[in-house]
């Protein structure tokens, strides 16, 4: 067997146990998740069992208006088996949840499932878009923080990281309203009538979560710097902006990835507040609503929705931390 058959069959063998490594670990985050869910969820259902008022009651008088009868009630109540066990009323919960089941609204009287497939793409239209924004504004100014040592610029970007990182959201969200709205009339306030409506809700979203992400890429990036590997780059005769964008760069990103995700996933989480304060017709203001409404069905599967997107955005950026780090695939080897 040749040299170049041996690299070939070596490289092979590094690929496929890689591979490995990265199921094994899809298999971990997978059962790790779903521990979380679970965890998330039956607390979730647990305080809302524990607030104080009849469930079967409120439907019953719902759906057959003020002349409900007690045996409604009580028929009400065995289908919901509000009369069993926390555990075992959860238990029914899940069961019909996991088949896409979540309920009918105590409040509107529509399928739960239907009402969040109707406000769902919005949350996720703003979620994302602000996503976008912060890890833009995030890999710009922490990018710029780490290569540019002199003058007042790098000083300033840290001081905007801090005050940004710092300022609550709906804090923020008062004060472009006020400024941007009321004393320029350059937005609107509220809703969601277009291109213009969009900019106050990411801003409010990306801001927070692009300062912290900004300060972890210019830590990272810095350190990158630091390595041999870029002193021989730039020892060859190659610019810095050549150095950082092909070799430093791509080998901070991959430590950013995690805190990365951790901020996507507030900006998810984060929607409730934007959404009231900007009348947002998504799913953070319909959660909102059914907790001012006591809407239980609505509450748990709002709930249930927020801790999926955020398990499952943490979790990807674990699996794509241990596929493009070669150090962390070491960690993997049992």
């Amino acid at each position: 067997m040749t040299r170049a058959d041996t690299a070939g069959q070596t490289a092979r063998t590094e690929r496929a146990r890689g591979v490995g490594l990265v199921g094994r670990a899809l298999i971990r985050h997978l059962g790790s998740a779903v521990v979380v869910l679970l965890v998330v969820t039956f607390a979730a259902f647990a305080l809302v069992r524990a607030t104080p008022g009849n469930s079967a009651t409120s439907i019953a008088v719902r759906q057959a208006g003020a002349g409900a009868t007690q045996e409604q009630i009580d028929r009400i109540r065995d289908e919901l088996h509000l009369d069993d066990s926390l555990v075992v009323q959860y238990g029914a919960w899940l069961s019909r949840a996991v088949t896409g089941d979540l309920g009918r609204s105590e409040r509107t009287g529509r399928p739960v499932a239907e009402e969040i497939a109707d406000r769902l793409p919005r949350t996720l239209f703003l979620a994302g878009g602000s996503a976008v924004l912060a890890i833009l504004l995030g890999l710009g100014a922490g990018i710029v923080s780490a290569v540019v040592r002199r003058g007042p610029l790098p000083g300033l970007l840290r001081l905007g990281a801090l005050l940004g990182a710092s300022v609550p959201p709906f804090w923020l969200a008062f004060v472009l309203i006020a400024f941007l709205s009321e004393r320029l009339h350059l937005l609107p306030t509220s809703g969601q009538s277009g291109p213009a409506s969009w900019v106050m809700p990411w801003l409010v979203l990306a801001v927070p979560a692009g300062a912290i992400i900004s300060r972890v890429v210019a830590v990272a990036l810095a350190d990158a710097l630091a390595q041999p590997y870029v002193g021989a780059a730039r020892a060859r005769g190659r610019s810095t902006w050549s150095v950082v964008w092909r070799d430093a760069l791509p080998n901070a990103v991959g430590s950013t990835l995690h805190v990365t995700a951790l901020q996507v996933g507030m900006i998810l989480t984060g929607t409730v507040i934007v959404e009231t304060v900007f009348a947002w017709p998504g799913l953070g203001a319909w959660f909102v609503d059914a907790v001012k409404f006591r809407d239980n069905w609505s509450i748990l599967a709002a709930v249930l929705v927020f801790a999926i997107g955020f398990v499952l955005i943490t979790r990807l950026a674990d699996l794509l931390q241990v596929a493009g780090d070669p150090r962390l695939r070491r960690e993997e080897t049992p």
